[in-house]
This record gives structure tokens, sequence and C-alpha cells, in this order.
């Protein structure tokens, strides 16, 4: 263990890869590619993808191996006359390295001879835009496009090759003279081959356009391309554009942006306002289409980088050299060259800085495309606002960042706060944000750090967060730390607080980051580096962990703490968030122990102003945090005598605060069920405090118990019930209150009793469950009685119409069974006759118990007797392991042990771990449980350390229980266990639970008779019982097929055979349940292999390809030829009619009208050599007619 521990690397993801395992097999996979229209192209197809997939996050892992997959896909692709179908298939393979990989890297890969260049542009030429299923192929032949057009040769030297020397040209054609037969030749350059696929495939709205705009980006911009087809391709696209506004092509757009990006500044001057009348005259901003927006904004961002030359402002703020070791050393950063440049001598200094009057548009198509919609779009806008204004005089630049800092306004919406926000990170980033705009800059972040807001039934806020936590991050790595000096108690509070509190754990991730970042790279904020190894990237990623236990380490830090504080109680006790509020309460319960005073003077007074607020959530929030505030205020008044902080005051304020709700009636409607919630946990919370309470706050919060116990929500009533019993074991212990406790025990025994709704009843019998022994002792009697009478359901119930319903409350039946559990526990087993050491009151429970574990009750929700039953088990292993062990009766101790063994091989998944697993521990348990039979056996089959075995799985339980079938005192409950999973209808459960079964039978041969005699029993004694025949036809059908009790079917001497016939008989009489009927022909048939019995079966049969139900005839006559197909040799019918009966089986309609199918049946009757079956009535007529003749 010790190895393992120092072996394991806690700073890396548990799934990290480490090289790239699959290459032979990948290889492997591209050696055998099928065409695509073959049958396991898919199949292996999806394979592949599967395998390159698991790269995705570490796609680095395949550089190394990227050349030999490549070039065995190329060499594919590359022969002369591969099969139809081959090449795209290949295509397909290797746009799925380029998407794992990324075009980027994978274009520097591909080969770029010149040889190549033709091939490829034939490719292009001969593909279909139109054909979409083999876009893969066009999207990677363009990008091979794209490497190979960047030959360091003039492209017309390209065509040389042809059939001869030009002998003149025209614009798009070369006349070319062969020498061989004199004969002019017409034939299209490469060049012009090329552009046309560039304007093809960039107006196809699909993969391939963004891949054409890439192309375009590397071919226009060649020295020998620019000059002839540069200009004819944008007028080409500013032609499509203005023609047609409404079905814009996106792919034209990208390879304008691309060129944009690509080019060189002086090449695209000369196009640049022509451009930018085009775009901005498009009004592509107008309209709710996010992809022109983005690429309208990419076009004009760039637009304004060509009119301006590249420059780096001289005004810009220089931060000088940074050291990361002085920093974490927090020494004095005056050795640092960090200055301000005079931006008079800059400007002095550097020429001329001229801005033509297209920049102040572009700017302002900036700013507003701050204010999108689109998270791409204002991500982008900030970026090419960084860039322009980085080439910008300091007077335009200035006014560029006050617009920006405008717009973190209250009066704005949430995408232009967090569009400022990316702007003014981009901005910082660039030294563009000079340090007096700090004192305005730090207040709006504080600000955008915790914004959150509620539009309707959503909060935003969480990318505005995001974006303030990044503003943080580029701060820390723009400005000096005497910059930040000043802001460096806000920024970090406010930092540390989003870590720890926010929401989302994206933002708490940023936080936590941008908090490292500054402690690396400023050094002064307090206690930096030990905060910033316990809020890391994976401890701030569960948000239960950052309230509980990050907070309350960073609370010990008196800087951190009030903040902190404050922070909750502002902003997150009313959270819109349930979730949230609840964990608030939890910790400012944690931090009252950093600052009691301080919440007592300062919080409490606050919350308590808040209760009368019309905001429910946080009326909702702050009852819950003064329930804890003041649970952890009086424990510390406890622990420490001279200790006080709540003054009589407080206490008298909070004596009345439930009070006033009730007079309010904030308990009603809809908003009461969170009012109940918060009150449940705030009367806890006060009685675990001891607070002291008059007698008409008790009755106040009395009353509201009442009110939260008969409520629908399951939740609110656990809250009610353990408020109850923190407060009767508070308040109710004293002589006085004995009246009123019997009259509490009164209302609740009626309220069990209530047949209207369930919630009503499960309320009363779990507030039951938790009275404290004062209060339970003198009512012992009817409190049991009650427990024990709703534990088990009425057998007269399923028939009686004012108890159908009641009959099926299973969840109310669960809770008293556990109600039963906890008056064990709370009364204990002394000697009284009150007490459970009373060996009869004591075996009464425990027999109760086991009459629950036998509940089976149905309803459209499934087996909802399963949560008694699983209730039951849990309450018995409880007493059985607690309980005096001389009080374990023999009796008693078997059939809990036995019970746990059927449920744990029943069918539910569920209730078969639960079972396994107590069953083990009860088997372990030490002392010793006694009158466990078997007990040395059952040590040996169980293992003593229970979390070896998977106890969810059957596959891991199966055989473990099978083994127990050797043990004669637990087979039968086991069988009984096996017969409901191996006759159901789940797949798995069959397959592991039958192969473990008759895995059993095969190696212990000589227990099958036993054994099979067990089953009969069981089939005997629930006769008609549906629940468990049901199941059992099928696992008769099973077991007789599978030929492990053969020996016993054809022993003469045992009656096995006969005794299944005979029962099934009963069971199915009258034929009135299809169902039933239809699944014991399996059975039947399975007995044709028994030879005294066939003619017998055969009868049977008959009479089944008679009825009228077209289901049960189909049925009888498929498993009748499956029969006589398997054991027709042990039957007696004449070999000759043998296939003559097969053939009628399979050939005939069964499911043709009776007058039809009747006379065939009759037929194979008379085949099989059986008398055909008689209806009652003619049965009785040709009576009636012999006793005439006679």
């Amino acid at each position: 263990m010790q190895q393992s521990e120092d072996v394991k690397d806690e700073d890396l993801p548990a799934n990290t890869l480490e090289h790239f395992a699959e290459l032979d097999q990948v290889l492997e996979m591209i050696e055998n590619m099928l065409p695509i229209q073959a049958e396991g192209f898919e199949r292996g197809f999806e394979h592949y993808t599967e395998v390159l997939s698991r790269y995705q996050e570490q796609p680095h892992l395949l550089d190394t191996h990227l050349e030999v997959l490549l070039s065995r896909l190329l060499g594919k692709i590359r022969e002369a006359a591969p099969p139809t179908g081959a090449r795209d298939a290949a295509f397909k393979y290797l746009y799925i390295i380029c998407k794992v990989r990324t075009y980027k890297v994978l274009v520097k890969f591909m080969p770029h001879e010149l040889s190549d260049l033709e091939f490829v542009l034939q490719l292009l030429e001969q593909q279909d835009p139109k054909q979409f299923e083999n876009w893969e192929t066009r999207y990677m032949l363009l990008l091979w496009m794209s490497i190979l057009v960047l030959n360091p040769f003039h492209m017309s030297r390209l065509d040389a090759q042809q059939l001869g020397t030009p002998t003149e040209t025209d614009e798009n054609n070369f006349v070319l003279i062969n020498n061989v037969n004199n004969q002019a030749v017409t034939v299209t350059p490469k060049m012009e081959r090329i552009f046309e696929l560039c304007k093809l495939y960039s107006s196809t709205n699909d993969t391939c356009s963004s891949m054409a705009a890439y192309l375009a980006a590397k071919y226009f911009v060649r020295a020998d391309i620019k000059d002839l087809y540069l200009e004819r391709y944008l007028d080409w696209i500013m032609d499509q554009h203005q023609a047609d506004t409404l079905q814009v092509k996106f792919g034209q757009l990208a390879a304008v942006a691309a060129i944009l990006k690509h080019g060189k500044r002086e090449d695209l001057l000369p196009y640049a306002d022509k451009l930018l009348k085009w775009i901005v005259g498009c009004q592509y901003k107008d309209v709710n289409d996010f992809l022109k927006y983005k690429y309208y904004i990419k076009i004009v961002q760039r637009l304004g980088l060509v009119h301006l030359k590249p420059r780096i402002a001289s005004w810009r703020y220089k931060r000088g050299t940074r050291s990361l070791a002085r920093n974490l050393n927090q020494a004095s950063a005056a050795g640092d060259a960090e200055v301000i440049a005079d931006a008079d001598e800059a400007d002095a200094d550097a020429e001329e800085i001229v801005v033509p009057d297209a920049i102040e548009e572009v700017i302002e198509e900036l700013l507003q495309a701050l204010r999108s919609g689109g998270n791409d779009i204002r991500w982008s806008a900030a970026k090419g606002l960084g860039r322009v204004t980085n080439r910008l005089p300091k007077e335009l630049a200035d006014e560029v960042i006050g617009s920006v800092i405008g717009i973190l306004s209250p009066l704005e919406p949430h995408e232009a706060w967090h569009g400022a926000c990316l702007a003014l990170a981009e901005l910082a980033k660039r030294g563009l944000l000079l340090p007096y705009r700090l004192h305005e800059l730090v207040p709006l972040l504080m600000q955008a750090l915790f914004y959150d807001e509620m539009k309707g039934y959503m909060s935003v806020g969480q990318h505005i967060r995001d974006a303030a936590c990044y503003m943080c991050w580029a701060f820390a790595r723009a400005y000096n730390p005497d910059d930040l000096k000043p802001f460096v108690q806000q920024i970090s509070s406010g930092l540390l607080t989003v870590a720890v509190f926010d929401r989302e754990i994206n933002c708490r991730r940023a936080a936590s980051a941008a908090f490292q970042e500054s402690v690396g790279r400023l050094g002064n904020f307090p206690y930096g580096i030990e905060i910033s190894t316990t809020t890391d990237f994976y401890s701030v990623g569960l948000r239960q962990h950052s309230y509980l236990v990050i907070s309350d380490f960073i609370a010990q830090y008196e800087e951190y703490r009030e903040p902190m504080i404050d922070h909750l109680v502002q902003r997150k006790v009313g959270h819109w968030d349930a979730a949230i509020r609840e964990l608030v309460a939890k910790a400012l319960h944690k931090l009252t122990r950093r600052a009691p005073r301080y919440m007592a003077a300062v919080v409490l007074p606050q919350l308590l102003a808040k209760t009368e607020t019309i905001d429910l959530n946080a009326r909702h929030g702050c009852v819950l945090a003064m329930g804890e505030i003041t649970l952890t205020l009086r424990q510390l008044e406890l622990e420490g005598p001279g200790n006080v902080y709540l003054t009589n005051q407080r206490i008298a304020e909070l004596n009345e605060l439930i009070n006033s709700f009730v007079e309010r009636s904030y308990y009603r409607g809809m908003s009461g069920e969170l009012m109940k919630s918060c009150s449940a946990s705030f009367i806890r919370n006060c009685s675990l405090a001891q607070l002291p309470a008059t007698d008409v706050c008790l009755a106040s919060w009395q009353r509201v118990i009442d009110m939260c116990l008969i409520t629908t929500s399951s939740t609110i009533r656990t809250a009610a019930v353990e408020a109850f019993a923190e407060l009767s074991r508070a308040y109710y212990c004293e002589e006085k209150m004995s009246a009123g406790n019997a009259q509490i025990i009164g209302r609740y025994l009626e309220g069990a009793d209530n047949d209207l709704e369930e919630h009503i009843r499960m309320g009363h019998l779990a507030a039951l469950g938790v009275l404290p022994e004062f209060m339970l002792r003198p009512q012992l009697n009817p409190v049991m009685y009650k427990l024990v009478l709703h534990s088990l359901t009425n057998q007269s119930a399923a028939g009686d119409h004012e108890n159908q319903q009641t009959f099926r409350w299973s969840e109310a039946r669960t809770q008293s069974v556990y109600a039963l559990c906890k008056i064990v526990q709370t009364i204990g087993y002394d000697d009284t006759k009150d007490g459970f050491g009373n060996q009869h009151l004591f075996n009464d429970v425990v027999k109760c118990m086991l009459n629950a574990m036998a509940e089976y009750t149905l309803d459209n929700r499934g087996d909802i007797g399963a949560w008694v039953r699983e209730a039951a088990m849990t309450s018995l292993f409880e007493i059985a392991t607690t309980c005096p062990k001389e009080m374990l009766e023999e009796d008693l101790v078997h059939q809990i042990v036995a019970g746990f063994m059927q449920q744990a091989v029943e069918k539910i998944d569920r209730t078969r771990g639960l079972a396994g697993r107590l069953c083990c521990r009860l088997i372990h348990t030490q002392p010793a449980i006694p009158h466990i039979k078997a007990h040395a056996r059952l040590l040996e089959i169980f293992p003593s350390d229970e979390n070896t075995v998977l106890w969810l799985f059957a596959d891991n339980t199966f055989p473990l229980f099978c083994e127990l079938l050797a043990l004669p005192d637990y087979s039968k409950r086991v069988l009984l266990g096996l017969c409901a999973s191996i006759g159901q209808l789940t797949e798995s459960l069959i397959k592991y639970a039958s192969n473990a079964f008759f895995e059993f039978l095969r190696s212990h041969k000589q227990m099958v008779p036993r054994l099979c005699t067990e089953i009969i029993q069981i089939f005997e004694e629930y006769l008609l019982n549906e629940r468990i025949t049901y199941p059992m036809l099928s696992f008769l059908d099973i077991l007789m097929g599978s030929g492990t009790i053969d020996a016993v079917l054809h022993d003469e001497q045992n009656l096995f055979a006969e005794d299944v016939y005979r029962l099934l008989n009963l069971e199915v009489k009258g034929y009135k349940k299809l169902y039933k009927t239809a699944t014991s022909i399996g059975t039947y048939c399975q007995l044709i292999q028994v030879p005294r019995l066939s003619r017998r079966i055969f009868a049977k049969m008959s009479v089944f390809l008679g009825l009228q139900h077209v289901h049960v005839r189909k049925t009888a006559a498929t498993k009748l030829y499956e029969a006589l197909a398997l054991h027709g040799d042990a039957t007696e019918i004449p070999e000759e009619n043998m296939d003559e009966i097969l053939s009628l089986l399979s050939e005939t309609d069964w499911t043709a009208p009776l007058v039809q199918v009747r006379p065939l049946r009759n037929q194979l009757c008379n085949l099989i050599g059986i008398q055909p079956p008689v209806s009652g009535g003619a049965a009785a007529a040709n009576k009636q007619v012999t006793v005439a003749d006679k």
C-alpha cells in the first residue's frame, strides 16, 4: 500500500496518457481498410475513430507517428487504379487524424512536391460539391492544396510541361502547339484552375468552405498571384454579396477575413477602403445571425489594422524585467526597470502617426460588437480592439479606453459587461491601461467579480465573473507590485471569495488561477503562498469542499475573514439557488467559530432585518443561516462559561421569529414549502443549542412541526422529524410537560391511522419513531401496536375496496418499519416489563420485520415492496447485532439468515446488493451470532472483507450464493429466490443466475434429486400465487432444457416429471389467463422428452392448438415443433409420420380462424396417434347418443 501511495502522482489527472500505444493497431486498421461501400467499413471506421479520439485531449502524442500514418494513407490515395470508394475511405481516415491533431499542425506533415500539384488538382476537379457523404475527401484535398500552392516557383512555369510551349495567350487559356501533329490544344493554366476552385468551394456553406478560405489566404497572397487574381477574387465576392444578401456564403466572408490576416499590408491597402465600404454596407450586424456578425467583425478589425502601420505604442505601460524569486520573497521591486515612458518625448522622437478617417468607423463598430449577443463576437471584438488601440496615438487610444470603461454601467446589459471585461483584459495585456486608470477600474472590477442577476427563471453573470477573473489575471501580468499595492486587499479578497463561494466551477477555477498568478507575479498578496497551495485547480472543483473546508482554512487569516463573511451575508444568503443557500448556512456555521463576536454583533442583526423582506429566497436563506449561527454561538457559550454572545434582546428576537411567520401566514401556498423547510432547520438548531425558549415560542415551534409532518415533500418531512426529535429531547423533559406530551403522542397516533393521504401517515409514523425515551415509555404499548399494524399489509385489503388504497402504501410501511427499529434502539433491552428485554415483546418485533421482509406489493412503479424488504433487512441486522445474544431464538435467527439469502438472489439489483452485504456482515459479526446453522461452512463461503465482492453485480454474487444449495437448511429459500431471477425477463440476470445454478448442478449431481424435490415443494406451496408461479413456469422450462436434470426426468422411480405435469394442470386450469397459459406451453413441451408422459403432453398440446387465443395457438405450434425436432425419437410417434407432422406444424397458418385451424389440428392428432379433443358440449351430445343407442 505504501508503494502505491508513493507512486501515485496527485498532480496529474487519472486518465493521462503517456504515449501513442495503439500505433500498431491503427496501422493494421489502415492496412485492412475497406472501400466506403463495403459492408464492414462503418464498423472498422467507428473503431478507428474511437481509438484516435482518446487522444483528443493530448494530441501531441501523435506527432512522432504522423509521418508514418500519413505515408500509409497517402500511399493508398496515390494508387493508380484503386477500387471504387477506397480513396474516399482513405480520406475519411485521414480526416480523423486532422480532427484530433488540428489542420494547422497536420498541414506541416503533408507532402508538398510539385509532382503532387496536378494530381491533387485533378482530384479536386473531379469532386462533386453536392455529394455530401464524401465531404472529408474535398476537405483534405483543399488542405493538401494549401501547402502545395506555397511552392517557391512561379505558377506559370508549372504549365511548361504541357504538350509544348505557348504561342499566344489570352486571359484564361494558353494555346500550345503539339510538335508531332502540329495541332493547337487549348489548356487552362493551373493558376486559373486553382482560382476557379477557390471560387467554387468558398461558395459552399459546409465544412469545406472554411478550408477553401484557408487555401485562398495562402494562394492569393503569393507574389505572382496577387496582381493577377486578388482584385478579381475580392470583386467577385463583393458582387456576390451585393446581389444576394439573404443566402450569404459564409466561406466567402471567411476567405476575405483570412486574406486580410495572412496578406501583407502594402498589398491589401489599395483595397481597404473599398472593402470597408462594402462590408459596412452589407449591414450584417443588423440581422440576428451570429455567424455573419462574427466574420463581419473579423473583417472590420483587420481592415483597421491594414489602415494603420504596424507599431508598438511608445506610450504604453512598460513593466520592465520581472523576477519571480524576488516577488515570492516580497523584496523591493525598486530595482526593476519600471518606468512609464514620457509620452511627449516618445511622440517627439517618433514619427507622426497618421490616423485615417476610416479608423473612427472601425473603432465604433468594435465598440458596438462588445455589446453583441454572441460570445464569439464579443471575444473577437475585444481582441481586435486591443490590436487596433496598440497602433493609435495616446490621445485617441485614451478616448477608446474611456469608451470601453463607460460600457461598465448598471444601465448596460450583461453582454456589454462581458465584452467590456474582455476588452479591458486585452488592453491590460498589451500595457495600454496606464496605472492612473486603476482607481477607476478596480471598483468596476469588484462589481464584475460578483455580477449575478436574475433574468426570468435563469441567472446571468457566470460569463462576466469569468471574464473579470481574466482581467485580474491580466492585471497581475501587466503591472508592478507597487502600482497595484493600494488595491491588493480588494483584489485578493474578491478573488478568494469567488474561488471559494462562486456557484459555477469554471468561475471558481478561473479565480483560483488568477489568484495564483497574482501571488507569483506580484508577491504582495497576504499569505499568498499558503492559500494558493490550498485553493488549487482540483480543490475548488468540488463546491461543497470549497464552501466548508477551504473557506474555513482561509478564514484563519484576519485579512480575508470579514470580507468573506460579508459576501455570504450580503450576496449569497439570498441566492436564487436553494442548494447554495443551504451551503451558505453551513459555511457560516463554521465561520462563526472564527469570528463569534462579529457574527453576534453585526451579522445576526442584519439577518434578522432581512427576514421581513418580501424576497422569499432571502427570507429562506436568512432563517437557515440564523439557525446555524445560533447553534455555534451557543456551543461556544457552553464551552466557555465566561463567553456570552447572545444578549437577552437577541434571544427574545429569535424566540419571536417563528411565531411572527405564523401570524403573517408565511407557511401557506407554494412559498410556504420553502419556509417550512428552513423553519424546521431553525427549530432543530435552536433545540440543539438549548436556546432559552418561552411557552409561546415552544407552541409555535410545535405548530410548525405539525404542519411540516403532513406536507407532500419528503425532504421537509425528514427535516421536521429531526427537528421534533431535538425539540422534544431538549424542552419536553420537564414534569410539567407530561400532559402536553400525551396529547402530542395521541395526535400522532391518530395521524398514523389516516387513510386519505399516504404522506400524512408517513410523517406521523416517522415522528413516533423518534420519540425520546421519557415520552415513549408511558405510551409504549399503543405506539408499538400502531407501528406493527402499519408495518404489514392487510391480506384482505387486496379484495376490499375501502382498503385498496392503503394496500399500495409501501412507503408508509417502510417508514413504519424504520420507526419500529428506532423505538427498539431508544428503549433498549432492559429487563423491565416495558422494555425490549421482555422476550415476548422482542419476538413480536422480530416476527413483524420477518413478515415485512416478505412484502412484494406491485403498482405502476414496479415492485415497491422492495422498499419495505430493504427497511426490514436493515432493521433486522441492527437488532440482531446490538441485542443481547441470549435473546435470539434459534428459529428466528434461521429465518433472518435464510431471508437474507433469499433476497440476495432475487431480481432487483439494489435489494440483492443490500441483502448480500448484510448477510456477509451477519455471518462474520463478532461476537458471533448464535444459532446460525452450518456457520462454519458459511464462514468458508463468504469472505471476511465484504468489500472484496461487488454485491450489485450478478456475476459476482450468484456463484457465491449457489454454493448454499449444498446446505439443506438454506437450499429451499435460495431456490425460491433463484426461481424469481431465472424465470424473469432481464436477459443479463437470467444469464448469470442460470449459469451459476447449472454449474452447481453439474458439479454436485448427487444433490440434484433433493433439489428437484424442493422445487416441487415450492411449486406446490405457492400454487396459484402468481408472483411465484409466473417465473416458476419459465424457470422449469429453462431448467429442463438445460440437460442438468436429465437423470431425474428419466428415472421412473422419481415422480418429479409427474409432479410438474400435475401442478402445471392445476396452475393453468381453465386457461383464463393468457400470459400464464402461453408461458406454461414451454414447460409442457419440455416434458415430451419423458416417454411415459409424452401422450398426455400431446393431448394437452392438441387442446392448446384449438383454443381461440391466436397467441396461444402460435406458441403451442412453435414449441411443439422444437420439442419434436429435439426429442421426437423418445416418443411413440410412428417414424413415417414425423416429417408430415413437422411440416404441418411449421407450414400451417395457426392465426387463421378456428373453423380452418381445428380440422388441421385433428389431422395432426391422427398422425400422432391420439384422439382429437372434443369440446364440452359435443362430448355431452355424444354421450346422450350413446345412451340412446344402448
